[in-house]
């Protein structure tokens, strides 16, 4: 048993947020980069290279990565083992997300759905905890912008629907979204679960979209062949056409009822801004 203080996961996701919202992942970098080499349209290579050198003007100068610096969401990992102190796990988020963009003078973009009134600290962040074996917690981050977030589906189609008729509903939801996604695009796709699983699934895609644990077989040749005809849609860096539409695809397969299949479609932009540190 490992005594923890939800102070101490309150600080985690406080640098969390902060060094996201200026530094983007190297991976994420480097796959632009790659982008640029063989990107073939003029206006697309345009677009990347003003991506990478916002990329390195943003630290360099204190400056966000983008003006919507997103509205929080949290996933945590908590060890069965560990016995949590503090103020609860929900206020203790809420507070490192407060404090960051607080600190890091970070757009606040949390408002009331109908008066559209801002309630002023970017909070509550969106929270979902997780039990899982051991003694620690895993707290992962990501700033999700507006624009992409709107553009993130949940179908339930037929359970007669085959592979391809699959692949072609997720290439038509890339293209439906078109530029107002800002891609390239960062993806992560749940097939199965439930009406309130799926989205759920699709996020987790998203947030572990270039970590080190490897797909499925299944999940990998699907993933290839989604995103090839993704690229193949000529929508391009921003939507001014190009074969960089989207940067990656990660896909969890996940069990589900006889009569449903559910298809999540979680979209971020390039800037995927997201962390995770292990207390």
């Amino acid at each position: 048993m490992r005594i923890i203080s939800t102070e101490t996961v309150a600080e985690v996701v406080r640098k969390l947020f902060l060094a996201s919202a200026f530094n983007l992942p190297d991976k994420v970098r480097l796959r632009l980069t790659t982008a640029l080499h063989s990107e073939p349209s003029p206006q697309g290579r345009m677009v990347l290279t003003k991506l990478l050198e916002n990329i390195a003007l943003a630290p360099a100068t204190d400056t966000p990565l983008c003006q919507d610096t997103g509205m929080a969401q949290v996933v945590i990992e908590l060890g069965q083992a560990v016995t949590l102190t503090g103020p609860p796990l929900n206020e203790a988020v809420n507070s490192g997300v407060r404090a960051a963009y607080g600190e890091g003078y970070l757009r606040k973009s949390t408002c009331h759905p109908l008066t559209r009134q801002n309630l002023g600290d970017n909070t509550p962040a969106s929270l979902e905890v997780l039990l899982v074996p051991g003694d620690s917690i895993q707290v992962m981050a990501l700033s999700k912008g507006g624009g992409c977030d709107n553009k993130s589906t949940l179908s339930v189609l037929p359970p007669t629907a085959d592979l391809k008729i699959l692949k072609d509903h997720v290439v038509s939801l890339v293209t439906a979204a078109g530029p107002d996604s800002c891609p390239p695009l960062c993806l992560g796709l749940a097939i199965g679960g439930s009406f309130e699983s799926a989205p759920r699934l699709a996020r987790r895609a998203l947030i572990d979209l270039w970590e080190s644990e490897p797909m499925t077989e299944e999940e990998e040749s699907l993933s290839e062949g989604i995103l090839t005809q993704i690229n193949q849609t000529g929508l391009g860096p921003l939507g001014l056409g190009g074969r960089t539409t989207a940067l990656g695809l990660r896909i969890k397969i996940y069990p589900t009822h006889l009569a449903s299949l559910p298809i999540a479609l979680c979209v971020n932009c390039h800037s995927m801004r997201t962390g995770r540190a292990v207390i």
